[in-house]
């Protein structure tokens, strides 16, 4: 019997893998092949080890949950009714850094860090109950009430105490903002760095609704925040619904819808690296970017989710003869980390659970 190409058979892998049946199912479907002759011993070990391979540790992936342990409410931003005397403000003017009364509607608006305990000192609260009872305080010191306050953006934020963690994370929470950014159609995308040490500052995606951006809060800070790492969601033009709602529903639903889109971003991702591959190879010898292709997988590993996307990156270039193979190599030579679907389902998870808790709270 004529052997099937393990790159046949692990495209079946593949596909029983997200179709997401019990292990022991896929484990048996490749013994079965093997045993009937139809993948040979060395297939069957590479199609073992991509398998085991192909998500992030799960001691990584676990420990998620117990890193990004610091979440609230950071800031938030509304109209109350008439305008504010100076007096007022005075009362609570380190948790109001905007203030600006608009006299065409007669109403004031208010920019409020509930958080903060001096103005260069803030602890974020983390329980919801506490920061209504923070809220009440701050507008009545206003002189209005809590009830008027007409909110038309939140910002709630997951952070940990790390500073290792947003570099531990940084990759992982790349593909979620990349998952939201496809879902979603965002324009606005952007990754930042330090001009001097080129460190990454942060990765956002902004629209007219929301936002969501991941930050070195311990480098933009110089290390006097509390949070070192922060994944913050931001709500935006949310006027006429509640806190809970933007948080609980829209941005559940946000993040569910997003997770579908795990396949797409692998596709888009690998459009966009081809064609600035193949752009620098069109270039004269002396301007080129990329000396060799090794060199461009490593300056753009972040943008490379799983096997199967780096395998059919490699599948593009005329150069590579074995994509496979050259994949296996890449792993073997150099540290590149990858994700299967599961592990942003199960991040999701946790985001939403820390949420819950955080309103129950």
């Amino acid at each position: 019997m004529k052997k099937i190409k393990w790159t046949i058979s692990i495209e079946v892998v593949f596909f029983l893998c997200r179709s997401r049946p019990n292990k022991s199912v896929v484990a048996a479907v490749v013994f079965f092949q093997f045993q009937k002759g139809n993948i040979t011993m060395e297939s069957y070990s590479e199609i073992v080890l991509v398998e085991r391979k192909s998500h992030m540790k799960t001691i990584k992936r676990n420990n998620y949950e117990k890193v990004m342990n610091l979440n609230g409410i950071d800031t938030l931003s509304g109209y109350i009714p008439n305008k504010i005397s100076i007096e007022e403000l005075q009362k609570v003017k380190k948790n109001v850094r905007q203030c600006n009364y608009r006299p065409t509607d007669d109403r004031t608006y208010l920019l409020i860090n509930p958080n903060k305990i001096h103005e260069k000192e803030e602890k974020l609260i983390t329980s919801y109950s506490e920061f209504l009872k923070k809220m009440d305080y701050i507008i009545k010191s206003l002189g209005a009430d809590p009830n008027d306050l007409d909110i038309i953006r939140a910002d709630f934020c997951f952070n940990s105490r790390d500073e290792s963690t947003f570099e531990d994370y940084q990759k992982l929470h790349r593909l979620i903002i990349s998952c939201l950014a496809d879902t979603y159609k965002f324009k606005n995308c952007y990754v930042s760095c330090d001009l001097w040490d080129y460190d990454r500052l942060s990765i956002a995606i902004k629209k007219d609704d929301c936002e969501i951006e991941n930050y070195n809060k311990f480098k933009q800070s110089d290390g006097t925040d509390e949070s070192a790492n922060r994944l913050e969601l931001r709500s935006k033009r949310m006027s006429g619904t509640s806190i809970k709602y933007q948080f609980m529903v829209k941005w559940f639903e946000r993040l569910d819808k997003a997770i579908e889109h795990f396949e797409d971003v692998q596709q888009k991702a690998n459009m966009h690296l081809e064609r600035l591959y193949e752009d620098d190879l069109m270039r004269d010898k002396k301007d080129r970017k990329y000396v060799s292709l090794t060199a461009f997988l490593i300056q753009y590993k972040e943008s490379i989710y799983t096997s199967k996307q780096m395998i059919d990156l490699l599948s593009r270039f005329d150069e590579v003869a074995n994509p496979q193979n050259r994949a296996k190599k890449f792993k073997e030579q150099h540290n590149i980390e990858y994700f299967s679907k599961r592990d942003l389902e199960h991040i999701v998870r946790v985001l939403k659970q820390k949420t819950l808790q955080y309103f129950n709270s």
